[in-house]
């Protein structure tokens, strides 16, 4: 059956590599959205229609991978109005949201953070502290996976650690498919997913759920609330991971020696603490300071732009490194899922859609949250975290006022679930990013992501149960 899956995955993944490929996904998308269009749904107006067709478009996109995220968008921006479903000038208002600046001053400030050396020294530091023995080498990705996910987008980190697990691997010499590098390369991937869920500042998840709760509702969730509320859950998952990944690399014979010798030679070729290391490290202690103690009066969006303000003032970031740096498509597919989602809302779409759920007589408003978190964590999966936002968020913020369920408690089991994915690359670049290399397989990582995928559900669904209504969050 697995390999039943990974074969069925590649094939796809391939599929949507291929010209020829990219024509039957286009001609499959048009084909949903007139569809979607002649679908018997008297509940929904000719907008409602069209705003479920464009998101039906947007979904099979998304899912199938057959154009960048942010053509996506391009698309999106395009059918709104030429559909009419919302007017040229509230389609494009959507792109001031607030959640989009705070994504922007997010990804700028990891841009020094990065080019100084600064978490490369912390990295490779911290790596060979801990790299005894090949269960603490293996924790120690883990962990600083984990941390430094907690303040630089996840996919940034992935991204920056990649080349040195990569080269830890090959330093100790081991053949591909071994234990220690498939345990290596998992702790890679799950510790910075993990670690992206803690706070606000990990993806772009919580910054889009909280620009759609705005929207939605005028409720605001807090940099401290945000990090009370989810960092629990993180916590615990890496404790699972970190179990399951000593289990994974029991017996992997390496050569420890060689790899401590790589890393030494690393950190001495980055020579002494730099200035501009220095001073990148003080702007991101004041920034997050900030963001916790005033994030709700001036704004996460604000604190951010004044953090990337004081980054060029101090001359510790250079534009030209910031352009190259940038993911400058991530804005357009973001803005267009804020559109996409207030289309949903304001044309009665997802309230339409939320009634089937409603109509299903469904008493218990636990059973409805569990739901939608097993939806979360399914959904994201199969596209992106932050489509995966974009799609739920307005059907579940009207699933719970139905039910009495606090939008805010709503936000956050969609959210955090849709930022947990293991399984398959396109829910997440980490994936797409190891599995380039012959030491990990796409087998390895969907085999031992549905293990880690159904303990994550039972965590978060305890937390939320349990630890949440200790704070008055129900």
């Amino acid at each position: 059956m697995f390999h039943t899956m990974q074969s069925w995955c590649l094939f796809c993944w391939r599929l949507s590599r291929s010209p020829h490929g990219r024509w039957i996904w286009y001609i499959m998308a048009a084909g949903t959205y007139f569809m979607i269009l002649a679908m018997p749904l008297p509940d929904l107006s000719t907008q409602g229609k069209g705003a479920l067709a464009v998101a039906g478009v947007a979904a099979f996109l998304w899912v199938t991978n057959a154009t960048q995220p942010a053509v996506t968008g391009i698309v999106v921006l395009f059918l709104l109005p030429f559909t009419g479903v919302l007017s040229n000038e509230n389609t494009y208002a959507y792109f001031g949201n607030h959640a989009v600046f705070l994504v922007l001053g997010a990804f700028i400030l990891a841009s020094p953070v990065m080019r100084s050396g600064l978490s490369a020294r912390i990295a490779l530091w911290a790596v060979s502290y801990f790299g005894r023995s090949t269960g603490t080498l293996i924790t120690s990705i883990l962990w600083i996976g984990a941390l430094l996910s907690f303040v630089i987008s996840e996919h940034a980190v992935a991204a920056m650690l990649f080349p040195i697990v990569l080269e830890i691997v090959q330093a100790v010499k081991i053949k591909p498919g071994s234990k220690f590098g498939v345990a290596a390369f998992l702790a890679l991937v799950w510790g910075v997913v993990i670690g992206g869920t803690a706070t606000v500042l990990g993806g772009a998840r919580a910054p889009l759920a909280m620009g759609i709760l705005e929207s939605t509702t005028g409720e605001k969730i807090g940099f401290l609330e945000w990090t009370l509320w989810a960092l629990p859950v993180a916590l615990i998952m890496l404790t699972i991971a970190h179990l399951m990944l000593l289990y994974i690399s029991r017996d992997a014979a390496v050569s420890l020696p060689e790899a401590r010798q790589f890393l030494e030679t690393r950190t001495q070729a980055l020579g002494p603490v730099s200035q501009r290391e220095k001073t990148t490290a003080g702007v991101m202690v004041v920034t997050i300071g900030l963001w916790i103690v005033m994030g709700d009066a001036w704004g996460l969006d604000t604190v951010a732009l004044l953090g990337v303000l004081m980054v060029f003032a101090l001359r510790v970031a250079d534009w030209h490194e910031v352009e190259e740096d940038v993911n400058w498509g991530v804005f357009v597919m973001y803005g267009s899922a804020i559109a996409l989602s207030a289309a949903l809302r304001d044309t009665g779409a997802a309230e339409a859609l939320a009634q089937r759920l409603l109509d299903a007589n469904i008493e218990s408003s636990a059973l409805v949250l569990g739901i939608v978190v097993v939806l979360a964590m399914g959904v994201t999966e199969i596209m992106s975290n932050a489509a995966s936002v974009a799609v739920l968020m307005p059907i579940a913020l009207v699933i719970a006022e139905s039910y009495g369920i606090g939008s805010t408690a709503m936000t956050l089991s969609v959210a955090v679930p849709a930022g947990l994915a293991f399984m398959i690359p396109v829910s997440t670049p980490a994936i797409a990013i190891v599995i380039s290399v012959p030491y990990i397989s796409t087998l390895d990582v969907l085999v031992r992501g549905v293990w880690l995928k159904a303990l994550g559900l039972l965590v978060f669904l305890l937390i939320a149960f349990v630890y949440w209504p200790l704070f008055g969050l129900t």
